[in-house]
């Protein structure tokens, strides 16, 4: 994926605006937000500096330097000869933080406010980084980087197109796969392969083929159980591209639904018909949400919804915001979401289905081009 400068600029008006001198990066996908190096592994611990005004240094094992020295990245790069737990188990350790301080103390900045990630960054980590830079203050960035993550440059949407893309020769395989005798498990394998030899990446694909009632747990793992005569299938797809994410779901009926589960479906489509309508730059969250619920009034799935209804997405699979109606943010040009309404009634069974919708200037773009209708 092609890193834009355009975005650290971004950052360091926020830093600025925000009062930091410093950001201190322990998430993987933030250092990748920053530089633009995807890390493959969580193996080995991986941070970011960035100094207000200053390109970003990347702190990492020697040996994750051995491949990452590869890729085109925007930023210096540190190097530490190990990782270990001095500070707990799975801990960065005291080599990583002295490198942090070094790269701080270097700039002169060992006195200023560093914002830091209280969502990724262990209590006993971070106690020993203020023990190390005592003249500093600390400051909570996470809000900051979740706010600036929301919305996306045209890098960052062209991965999340590739992404789509791929998930969609998933669902076709799912069309041709999933029938009566076919095993959820083997029929998520050969969906996952076809996904693999168009290009996707392995790590983040996943498809699972759930039927009957164990589709409505989230990230549910599909089973040796033989897809029925007569059953409802969910196919929940999830890729990635360069890091980020795409979710496309569809749910399938291997006989002909009932007039209950027609109607359900129909409710689902309603509402994600409603989230095109009304996904517009200025609207609220809160509004859009309660437009989709309200579509649905009276029916079956109005009070069995798993809520979230949809979430944005990226750099990770459910990033904030979610599709509350409590939910008053306002949507931005550039803010790309997963909408995927989800039913569950127990005569009835689980229907689902997910899009990618992307915020333009004057409404919404669905990136999924698959038809909704598949029952």
């Amino acid at each position: 994926m092609q890193f834009t400068p355009q975005r650290l600029d971004r950052v360091h008006k926020a830093l600025q605006k925000e009062n930091m001198n410093t950001l201190v990066v322990t998430r993987r996908q933030d250092v990748q937000y920053l530089t633009g190096y995807h890390n493959p592994t969580d193996v080995f611990p991986i941070g970011c500096v960035l100094v207000q005004g200053e390109q970003p240094v990347i702190i990492m094992s020697e040996l994750q330097y051995e491949l990452a020295k590869k890729d085109a990245m925007m930023a210096r790069i540190k190097t530490i000869d190990s990782v270990n737990g001095e500070l707990g188990i799975n801990s960065r350790g005291v080599k990583f933080w002295s490198a942090i301080q070094e790269v701080i103390q270097i700039a002169g900045v060992h006195d200023g406010v560093i914002g830091v990630q209280h969502d990724c960054l262990p209590i006993r980590e971070f106690e020993y980084l203020k023990n190390i830079l005592p003249q500093a203050g600390f400051k909570d960035a996470a809000p900051l980087l979740w706010r600036l993550r929301q919305v996306k440059d045209d890098a960052e949407i062209e991965s999340i197109r590739n992404a789509v893309m791929v998930a969609e020769i998933g669902i076709r395989t799912a069309f041709e796969m999933v029938v009566p005798g076919v095993a959820e498990d083997t029929a998520s394998i050969e969906i996952e392969a076809a996904m693999r030899a168009a290009g996707g990446q392995v790590r983040g694909i996943r498809a699972a083929v759930l039927s009957g009632g164990n589709a409505r747990f989230p990230h549910a793992q599909p089973t040796p159980k033989r897809i029925g005569t007569d059953d409802l299938v969910v196919v929940d797809i999830t890729v990635s591209d360069s890091g980020y994410f795409a979710e496309v779901a569809r749910t399938l009926h291997t006989k002909k639904p009932s007039k209950a589960q027609n109607n359900a479906y129909e409710s689902l489509l309603k509402m994600c018909s409603i989230a095109e309508e009304k996904l517009t730059p200025d609207s609220s969250i809160a509004d859009v949400t309660n437009a989709m619920m309200k579509s649905i009034k009276k029916q079956p799935c109005q009070n069995n919804l798993i809520q979230p209804v949809g979430n944005s997405i990226g750099l990770d699979l459910h990033e904030p915001p979610s599709l509350f109606p409590e939910n008053k943010l306002l949507l931005r040009e550039g803010m790309v979401f997963s909408i995927h309404p989800t039913c569950y009634v127990k005569d009835i069974g689980c229907i689902r289905m997910a899009d990618i919708m992307l915020i333009t200037h004057d409404g919404s773009e669905t990136i999924t081009s698959l038809t909704r209708e598949t029952m």
